[in-house]
């Protein structure tokens, strides 16, 4: 109400200054009043963040504790008046036991055990949709490499585990790059009122967020962006979460005294919708600090989402901030503690004795070269006192209690990488993982949502600031390296000419791709085979042999390399295999010899690479013949004359299945214009009237029947003969 008689007599003011002052009176007067709303809104910003900050506060204390705990600090305890903490004391063994960092850690890494698999769907059924779904989920794949994804998924699991939460930030840096930072849970303020884990939802969503950052003073005051940065003194606060700081310093050793030489001040960024009259709202984006009235940074943008993105790791109905896992992991962590410690002193106990002697009975053990000798005065007692057995009750109950622990962290031996005893086939070991498995489905479900809102938020990031194509490279099937190029939608209509052409990149040409802000993304964490290695190569050998997979989906499942090239030396092994009987017709009808094509094949590599060019003739079997000849082809001398005779198969193998395949008239086949079908139309090369399409290079020899063979060709195939007819 203050501020609002305020900016009504400063209008006043203004009106009084348009009729009677210079026009400089009325500038002023109108930075005088953007002055007080700015101070207006600093001050609803400070009051919404302590009332976030007051709501959280029972959470801080709670993520104080299970951060020190999961340290391995089992023994802590926080003295609320000197507000110290006391990590131990000297009454009695204390072993802290921190099984609840091994089974994090199984836990995180059960659910990171399998990469996510990005799917975008396109919108409509055009062919242009689907292309942009295509080559989106190749962008996907592309920013989880680039941005350390991979890295960011187990932070954001770690911080969901121990604090219920994950957060995540996304940001574009100078050069366009998607940036996915890791948000410290106790930096980041949410609106108390909130009641989605999707903060970006329109209706349940949070009206306000904040995150504060701890920042070198001089970055502050030479950022281009921020303005009224003269005043700015140093602060130096460790963090704007009061146990954050304490725990800074516990873990640390970092106190805000020991910051003076490098000094710092704690921002407070806002992003705050304001809602329009349409019932639609634009979001304001507001930087302030503690020691200023008014912000250093003030904007309002027409974006409907905040630039991050929450993940749950606990399931509490209409909540954000659940409970965790490690909270109830903790009391029986500590009973585990307790119950070792008892046992460990108990059996020091045992091992050195306990012993009853009479007051001034001068005992002393003297040690040397003769052994442990006791002395004491004459007369005097000195008698050992028999110790009692351990009780199995501790140790039963250690068992128990380990029991408890495992069926509330949700892993047992298999997932900690103990085989259990009477499991020794590795299909019974996926069964048991894959039933253990079921106890982290929550954790699976929720980071398959998290994944696909923070993929669809990556893509529109994309579609809207890649504004110049730029080069893609991704792995594709086989391990091969699959090239492209990629630009926002805002640069469609300058790239229209390159995507339906293709970018030119160098001497390459490459497809151009056009990101869309709208996509529906899935993403899957799992398989749909086993949880060993074992057991899924098993399942996959099945699968093949019942004909529901081919081979190149079982060899892209057993991580081969080069998948390609094993299926095309499968291939050509199986043609020889095939045909290794069968005599070579051009042989036959030249010679009258029976030789194999592999085996005219194999001397015509010898002499070729000799330099020797070999000619080639329509009625080699040109499979054959290529699949001997690509041996040989990667020789750094001769390699290009081989290259050279395979490109000429290739030319014949192309051109008789264009013979073969053409249409039959009336009287006869219709090929190329020459009578007698294939056999006349190649035969009549040797002429010179090949017909249009035909493989041209070879000389005559390359075109009519086959001739006699050249004299060192001769001479190799007469060896061969007289060896048996083996190469």
């Amino acid at each position: 109400m203050a501020t609002k008689k305020k900016n009504d007599k400063i209008a006043k003011r203004a009106d009084n200054a348009t009729k009677e002052t210079p026009e400089f009176s009325v500038k002023e007067i109108a930075e005088e009043m953007e002055e007080e709303r700015e101070k207006e809104l600093v001050a609803t910003a400070r009051s919404l963040f302590n009332y976030s900050k007051e709501t959280r506060r029972k959470h801080d204390w709670e993520w104080l504790v299970r951060s020190l705990y999961l340290r391995g600090y089992h023994y802590a305890r926080y003295n609320r008046n000197t507000n110290t903490v006391t990590f131990g004391n000297r009454s009695g063994v204390k072993i802290p036991i921190n099984l609840m960092w091994a089974h994090l850690r199984a836990v995180r890494n059960q659910v990171t055990s399998f990469r996510p698999k990005w799917e975008v769907l396109p919108s409509v059924t055009t062919e242009s949709a689907i292309e942009n779904a295509r080559y989106s989920g190749k962008i996907l794949d592309y920013i989880y490499e680039k941005s350390d994804i991979k890295r960011a998924i187990k932070e954001v699991i770690t911080q969901a585990l121990v604090f219920s939460v994950g957060i995540w930030q996304f940001e574009i840096g100078p050069d366009g790059r998607i940036i996915v930072r890791t948000v410290d849970p106790y930096d980041f303020y949410i609106d108390p009122n909130v009641r989605s884990a999707n903060i970006n939802d329109t209706d349940h969503g949070a009206e306000f967020v904040f995150k504060t950052s701890t920042m070198p003073l001089e970055i502050v005051k030479n950022n281009p962006q921020y303005q009224n940065t003269g005043e700015i003194q140093a602060q130096n606060q460790l963090a704007s979460a009061e146990y954050k700081r304490f725990l800074m310093q516990v873990t640390q050793h970092r106190h805000q005294e020991s910051q003076g030489n490098a000094p710092t001040v704690t921002v407070y960024e806002m992003w705050k919708r304001e809602r329009q009259e349409d019932g639609s709202f634009k979001m304001r984006v507001m930087h302030f600090l503690d020691q200023l009235d008014r912000p250093v940074y003030n904007k309002l943008f027409d974006q409907q989402e905040y630039p991050f993105e929450i993940y749950q790791g606990d399931l509490t109905p209409l909540e954000v901030y659940g409970e965790s896992w490690a909270k109830h992991l903790i009391p029986i962590n500590r009973v585990i503690d307790s119950l070792e410690s008892h046992i460990f002193e108990y059996n020091h106990l045992f091992a050195r004795g306990r012993f009853v002697i009479d007051k001034n009975s001068g005992v002393r053990v003297i040690v040397n070269q003769h052994g442990q000798i006791i002395e004491k005065n004459r007369g005097s007692t000195v008698t050992s006192l028999p110790i009692a057995p351990l009780p199995g009750a501790p140790r039963e109950q250690i068992a128990a209690f380990r029991t408890y622990f495992e069926d509330l962290s949700g892993a047992h031996d298999v997932t900690l990488g103990r085989i259990p005893s009477g499991v020794k086939s590795g299909v019974g070991i996926a069964e048991l993982r894959q039933a253990d498995a079921t106890n982290q489905d929550d954790l699976v479900d929720n980071l398959e949502d998290f994944l696909s809102r923070s993929g669809r938020k990556i893509l529109r990031m994309v579609a809207e600031s890649w504004n110049s194509a730029r080069l893609i490279m991704v792995t594709g099937e086989g391990g091969k390296p699959d090239y492209f190029m990629a630009a926002g939608e805002n640069a469609k209509d300058r790239l229209r000419t390159q995507q339906k052409e293709g970018y030119k990149f160098g001497e390459m040409r490459l497809p151009l791709a056009i990101i869309g802000a709208d996509n529906e993304v899935r993403v899957k964490v799992g398989s749909w085979l086993a949880y060993t290695k074992e057991a899924r190569q098993e399942r996959l050998k099945e699968l093949y042999r019942l004909g529901a997979i081919d081979q190149k989906t079982l060899l892209e499942y057993l991580e081969f390399g080069d998948i390609d090239g094993v299926l095309q030396r499968t291939r050509e092994e199986r043609i020889l295999q095939m045909r290794a009987g069968s005599p070579s017709q051009s042989v036959l009808k030249a010679t009258g010899e029976e030789l194999s094509d592999e085996q005219i094949a194999v001397a015509e590599n010898e002499l070729m690479l000799e330099g020797k060019e070999q000619p080639v003739y329509p009625d080699d079997d040109h499979e054959v013949h290529m699949a001997v000849h690509r041996e040989a082809a990667d020789d750094k001398k001769y390699g290009y004359i081989i290259r050279a005779h395979m490109n000429e198969h290739l030319n014949y193998s192309r051109y008789k299945r264009t013979m073969q395949a053409a249409p039959t008239g009336p009287e006869g086949p219709e090929v190329g214009g020459a009578e007698g079908g294939p056999e006349a139309a190649m035969a009549a090369m040797a002429g010179g009237g090949a017909p249009q399409g035909a493989p041209v290079g070879g000389g005559q020899q390359s075109g009519g029947p086959r001739m006699a063979p050249s004299a060192d060709l001769a001479t190799m195939l007469a060896a061969t003969l007289q060896g048996g007819g083996g190469m």
